[in-house]
């Protein structure tokens, strides 16, 4: 590392390529548009170079990253949730290279479903919607605690309450009668050991 508190280049490059596709990939599926995945990431990698190499001295550069990412497309959801369920109709035009396309009435019903997925997201407390996005992206209960500066024992537990919040949330949002929405994609994460491991 620089000793003058500064990224050498070729350091900063290697953190960009080890990491930037990972957090690109877990703010898109969070905002459901390459621009603002891209956006956010770059932003994220621009704080990072200014503030110097001391984060990644430190072993926790992938966690401020993941820290940086998942807060800032929080905050873009909360700033956009007005915008409704429209953008997100049109957002799922945009299937992924190769996939099979689906009748119109299925792409208009797992719309919607993203669409109140993102509300829930956004109507959440930050950091409970933080901690349920990562966890979604794999990370274990040691990684999370890392990346959050909290206790890993109470991973578990902080986990639990997410999922209750989101899932109240969430239900207030599902059309009445809609049986197959109330399984929602949280409702598994804080059903595991403390390991991480599913029970």
């Amino acid at each position: 590392m620089g000793m003058s508190g500064r990224w050498i280049e070729a350091e900063f490059e290697a953190v960009f390529r080890a990491h930037f596709e990972r957090m690109a990939r877990m703010a898109r599926r969070v905002l459901r548009s390459d621009a603002e995945a891209e956006e956010v990431c770059a932003e994220a990698f621009l704080k990072l170079y200014r503030s110097g190499p001391g984060v990644a001295e430190a072993g926790m550069v992938g966690g401020w990253l993941y820290r940086t990412v998942t807060r800032s497309a929080i905050d873009i959801l909360r700033r956009n949730r007005r915008r409704g369920v429209e953008e997100d109709l049109d957002s799922s035009d945009h299937a992924p290279a190769g996939s099979q396309p689906d009748d119109p009435i299925t792409r208009v019903l797992r719309a919607e479903r993203i669409a109140q997925v993102r509300a829930a997201l956004a109507a959440m407390k930050p950091e409970k919607a933080q901690l349920l996005l990562l966890r979604h992206s794999g990370l274990s209960y040691r990684e999370i605690a890392e990346t959050l500066q909290r206790n890993a024992s109470s991973v578990g537990t902080l986990l639990a309450r997410a999922e209750a919040e989101f899932s109240a949330i969430y239900r207030k949002r599902e059309p009445r009668g809609n049986s197959e929405q109330s399984s929602h994609p949280f409702r598994p994460l804080a059903r595991v050991g403390k390991d991480g491991a599913p029970l």
